[in-house]
């Protein structure tokens, strides 16, 4: 009983100690989140046990929408990992424990500003709009910043090119420290990423030729420009990129898209993928809608002169492709797409024209003009070759020695090489009986 007790006594103080470090490590715990509207933008209130020194390192990730916040020595007080939202563009919260660590992950239907601000107890997460010409799909722009690194110079360390799983072609760039503000936007063609108040060593400035990895990209060039980095990623096709950054790594995916041609958004990703709109269209034109949700979804529209009526949509916070597909099943419409051009019409009109393009393929095939090739054939037998040309089929006419003449449909019917080895015997047959 006295060995018991003292065991007892031993793993009561072990398990006392643990807890002593942990609490140790995670001196502070997040213990509430709660979230408003604010005008047009959400703010979003993290009430924790101690104040903070600092806003804790934020990152925000393009596809799918994410803003995550790194909280060290933390812990989840909250008592679940997960919290439905629904306010506004935030759709959810995740919060993650990862050893003395924790995650804040928010959620949203597309890409937002943000800003931090600390009062007490609380860390006061406001997020916004983008507004502007930038709001386009091809234009957001993706934000790593953090307040307390303002007017610090960071650095690239280093800058490695992968090749991932799935042939999506992966660029991580190590960093200096977890403030670099970074901007991430697509120009054209290219993906630009500018490390603010940066600078890079010699040997990292330079274009690397990628083309070899097989992978969406063919190069990725890294300047200086004044006081920030400029990295410029030359991807080819159609793609998608989503960027992520891990303590002092920042890291960049592009995936190779396959054009859906059933699909008006291209992307990875299934269901609408289209820029949120809220509609309250009472008894309007079917086609000015149409138009505007092309202008949305960044596509040139054909609409035929068939496309007639209107209709009445009230709609909030619907994908501008959904918005169009309910619009094709309401008035039985369907549509063709090539590269960013989109053809309507009702379903009867296209599916006739297409039959009618398929029959005039048809008819340009039948209407080619034969064409002749000569064969040399060597070591073979002459009764081998005559008993090929003369096999198959009969009503043609003969000549001598039984040397028949095919009939014109008997000859189209031949292969190529029994028509050249029909003509020999043929010619050989009449110098015969040439005088």
């Amino acid at each position: 009983m006295k060995i018991y007790n003292h065991a007892i006594a031993a793993l009561a103080a072990t398990c006392f100690s643990f807890g002593s470090a942990a609490q140790e490590l995670t001196a502070n715990t997040i213990e509430a989140i709660n979230v408003a509207q604010q005008g047009a933008g959400i703010a979003v209130k993290i009430d924790l046990k101690e104040p903070l020194q600092k806003a804790p390192p934020g990152f925000s990730i393009a596809n799918p929408a994410k803003i995550a916040f790194d909280f060290p020595s933390t812990a989840n007080g909250l008592g679940k990992n997960s919290q439905t939202v629904n306010e506004g563009d935030l759709r959810s919260l995740n919060v993650v424990q990862v050893g003395e660590r924790t995650r804040l992950v928010l959620n949203l239907s597309h890409t937002m500003n943000y800003t931090t601000r600390l009062d007490g107890k609380s860390l006061y997460v406001v997020l916004a709009p983008i507004t502007g010409a930038g709001n386009s799909l091809a234009q957001r722009v993706t934000r790593f910043t953090e307040e307390s690194s303002v007017g610090k110079k960071h650095a690239i360390q280093d800058v490695v090119f992968r090749r991932g799983k799935e042939g999506e072609a992966r660029i991580a760039v190590d960093l200096s420290d977890t403030g670099t503000g970074i901007d991430i936007r697509q120009q054209g063609t290219s993906l630009i990423v500018e490390f603010v108040k940066t600078t890079a060593p010699e040997h990292l400035r330079r274009k690397l030729d990628v083309t070899d990895f097989g992978t969406p990209v063919t190069a990725v060039e890294t300047q200086v420009r004044g006081e920030n980095v400029r990295m410029t990623i030359t991807p080819k096709g159609l793609w998608e990129h989503t960027a992520y950054q891990s303590e002092n790594q920042f890291v960049v995916e592009i995936k190779k898209i396959v054009e859906d041609p059933n699909k008006l958004v291209q992307g990875s990703k299934l269901g609408y993928q289209g820029a949120k709109v809220s509609i309250n269209y009472q008894n309007g034109d079917v086609r000015a809608l149409l138009r505007l949700m092309a202008e949305e979804l960044g596509l040139n529209a054909v609409i035929s002169e068939t496309v007639s009526g209107t209709t009445t949509l009230v709609l909030k916070d619907v994908p501008a492709d959904q918005v169009v597909d309910i619009i094709f099943q309401q008035k039985g419409l369907d549509m063709r797409k090539n590269g960013n051009v989109i053809l309507i019409a009702p379903r009867d009109e296209l599916a006739t024209r297409e039959k009618l393009e398929f029959e005039a393929k048809q008819q340009v095939n039948d209407l080619e003009p034969i064409k002749l090739e000569s064969f040399q054939l060597n070591y073979q037998k002459s009764a081998d070759v005559a008993k090929l040309l003369l096999g198959s089929g009969a009503g043609g006419a003969t000549a001598g020695s039984g040397t028949r003449i095919l009939s014109k449909r008997e000859i189209l019917h031949l292969t190529q090489i029994q028509t050249c080895f029909l003509l020999m015997t043929f010619l050989r047959s009449l110098m015969r009986f040439a005088p």
